[in-house]
């Protein structure tokens, strides 16, 4: 995930526990060790019958899709708000194969929680993809590969909580939303690629940021120096509250 054909044949990765990458003190300067693998990043999750049927129906299409958002990537730089024309794309088997990446690399719950996902995949034909699915694209390098089951996203400054998927492997990240009304700064929704017909080609104009993947965290995508800052501002607030602690324990 993505396909070998979308520049994930030869990929080489390096697989960290989430529990262990949180507990990292800084984990922008030494993240925690890994396992190093290659080969393509993938996920056991299809039957060969379902593996086959979206390589043949969606993958060619998909294959097109990163081709054009790679060729722009290699030209532009983080947070840049980019407008180009991708020609001769399939935008309805575009996200339908955006959807299986999704269910691949999430666990067996989240098909059995929402079945209209695997519908609107295998049928073709279909554009029935519920109004509480909403999905996201962005730009990236992915400075460190997202892939980000369910989980919720809460914002301490606005008290709102979303929740939401992500991937991120270059050219492009995703994020796909649940029952969300809101906006997400600086992602560009793509959920009207389920209005196309399912052979219909078109010249597609976007408009489109190139953000940064430095955290393993869903809808982070500060630059290094930014991190670095917050890193630092939570290491003083920290030790602060430590000698606060003390004084009032030695009183």
């Amino acid at each position: 995930m993505p396909p070998k054909v979308a520049f994930n044949k030869n990929t080489k990765f390096v697989t960290i526990d989430f529990e262990e990458y949180i507990k990292a003190e800084n984990a922008l300067k030494n993240p925690p060790k890994g396992k190093t693998k290659q080969g393509g990043i993938g996920y056991n999750s299809f039957c060969v019958k379902c593996n086959s049927f979206l390589g043949s129906s969606y993958v060619p299409a998909y294959k097109n899709w990163a081709i054009g958002g790679m060729q722009l990537l290699n030209q532009k730089e983080e947070y840049g708000l980019h407008g180009y024309t991708i020609n001769e794309i399939e935008p309805l088997k575009v996200i339908k194969h955006i959807i299986s990446m999704f269910l691949a690399i999430n666990p067996e719950w989240f098909l059995e929680s929402y079945p209209e996902l695997a519908a609107f995949l295998n049928e073709q034909e279909t554009k029935e993809l519920p109004d509480k699915f909403r999905v996201f694209m962005y730009l990236t390098r992915a400075e460190r590969f997202r892939y980000m089951p369910f989980t919720t996203h809460g914002n301490l400054k606005t008290g709102t909580t979303t929740l939401c998927s992500e991937i991120a492997f270059p050219p492009y990240g995703y994020v796909i939303t649940f029952d969300f009304n809101g906006k997400i700064g600086y992602l560009n929704e793509i959920t009207d690629f389920k209005k196309f017909n399912l052979n219909q080609k078109t010249s597609l104009n976007m408009i489109t940021y190139q953000l940064p993947t430095y955290m393993q965290f869903p809808l982070d995508y500060r630059n290094e120096t930014k991190i670095e800052s917050d890193i630092d501002s939570s290491l003083r607030e920290l030790e602060i509250l430590k000698r606060k602690h003390l004084n009032d324990k030695n009183r």
